[in-house]
């Protein structure tokens, strides 16, 4: 009976490894594949196996010990894998002085309300296909990107990159350009705005995440927050959590570009004649959006937020395609490229990757670059639903210094689970009661 067997890491530490073991009979027409038993690898060589007993609970291989709480074999592994995440972050990394986030695509997939949803590229090229098939197939035989035969392809065997196709588009057009593959390209972008176009819904991951994440004691600088999305989900979940977002855009009407602003901080000033003290308050965090946005707009040569309609053609958005590369040397996205770049270089830093999968060159090179530079910058990259991969250039340098770093830690894990687990910091807690203690012992002595 031809079994086949294939493994996948939910976990990569160099302290833990956590590994699922599926098997599936291939003799059988319909067979899914089964979760045949749970592998951990510890750093000091240790490694135990779990399987299921006849009641479908986790055991110990070795022993046919139970696991407790009594539950099932994924269950088991999920709950080792957080254990071990959220221990990093309580203890490890709950005094790490900058926290600074990289929000990827991932982190707005099937997120979003009524029939638009957040989608993968991939995701993206279904939609095409499913909205406008014609336009899409010209753009395949205009590139060359696939054979189309009778005007068709096939659409069990291709490969769906709508940022390669868009690239092999834009290149044919540069070299002899013609109006019905602009109007194809603009088509394309049109869409990508439209299924970009994301509701916050209720009970987002963002606004779970940022209420955890962003509350810090005051003496810890800032988190800051890079997405490559185009949505406005952290700024959505922002308002809906009352934080104050400092984005580069000025505080007056029209809110206009100013990479000075990133500078800048909030403070509460209470002056009184018992307390003359100056305060950061407390939620507030700095938002880059290195692609730009849905909502930025050029105007008289400058980039302005915008709540109407836009035009394409006057969108502030780097569209998917191989040049973005080339983009981030542009204002405002060099400013934002230049600001993640510093904000990598302090010491004693936390990168969370979010839904990145460390296939963009231009952002994959600054972090791997950086972590060779800065031996005090540690990472957490989430990705779903395995670890981030290894095939291209960039994944494998990555996974090469998880080898040999226990600072790298990749974990198989949604941004929606990642939030509910991500543990409230403890030091703010802590610092917050000695504050009000502080507070309440100076009321007593001035009332003595």
């Amino acid at each position: 009976m031809p079994i086949n067997s294939q493994s996948f890491t939910i976990l990569k530490n160099q302290n833990r490894t956590i590994n699922l073991l599926f098997e599936k009979d291939d003799s059988e027409k319909d067979a899914v594949p089964e979760l045949k038993s749970v592998e951990v690898y510890y750093g000091s060589g240790k490694k135990d196996i779990f399987i299921e007993d006849e009641h479908h609970n986790a055991i110990l291989e070795l022993d046919g010990k139970s696991v407790e709480p009594p539950v099932g074999l994924l269950q088991h592994a999920n709950n080792l894998k957080r254990q071990f995440y959220v221990n990093l972050l309580q203890s490890k990394y709950n005094e790490i002085e900058h926290l600074v986030i990289l929000s990827g695509a991932g982190s707005s997939v099937n997120i979003g309300k009524a029939d638009i949803l957040g989608k993968t590229m991939a995701g993206l090229w279904d939609k095409m296909a499913e909205v406008n098939l014609a336009c899409l197939t010209r753009l395949i035989s205009e590139t060359k990107y696939a054979e189309v035969k009778d005007g068709k392809f096939d659409p069990k065997t291709i490969v769906k990159d709508l940022e390669h196709l868009l690239s092999l588009a834009g290149m044919r057009n540069k070299v002899q350009e013609t109006k019905q593959l602009s109007d194809d390209i603009l088509t394309a972008k049109e869409l990508i705005t439209k299924y970009c176009t994301l509701e916050l819904p209720d009970q987002a991951p963002h606004n779970i995440f940022l209420n955890k994440a962003v509350l810090r004691p005051q003496k810890f600088p800032r988190v800051k927050v890079f997405t490559l999305n185009y949505d406005t989900l952290y700024e959505q979940a922002a308002a809906k959590e009352r934080f104050t977002v400092i984005d580069g855009f000025t505080f007056s009407t029209p809110r206009t570009f100013n990479g000075k602003y990133f500078d800048y901080d909030i403070i509460e000033t209470r002056h009184n004649r018992q307390d003359k003290t100056d305060s950061t308050i407390s939620k507030l965090f700095y938002l880059f959006k290195m692609h730009g946005s849905l909502n930025w707009k050029f105007e008289n040569k400058e980039v302005i937020q915008f709540d109407g309609p836009i035009n394409t053609k006057e969108r502030v958005m780097v569209f998917p395609q191989d040049s973005k590369y080339e983009h981030s040397y542009e204002q405002p996205y060099f400013e934002m490229m230049a600001r993640f770049q510093q904000a990598l270089r302090v010491e004693n830093s936390l990168l969370i990757t979010i839904g990145f999968s460390f296939l963009d060159k231009h952002i994959s090179s600054v972090i791997l670059e950086t972590l060779k530079q800065n031996p005090s910058l540690h990472l957490i990259a989430l990705n779903f639903p395995e670890i981030v991969g290894s095939n291209m250039d960039y994944q494998k340098e990555l996974h090469s210094i998880a080898d040999l770093q226990s600072r790298i830690t990749l974990i198989a894990e949604t941004f929606d689970a990642f939030s509910r687990n991500y543990p409230e910091n403890i030091a703010h807690n802590r610092i917050d009661l000695l504050e009000e203690l502080n507070f309440n012992l100076k009321k007593l002595r001035e009332n003595k």
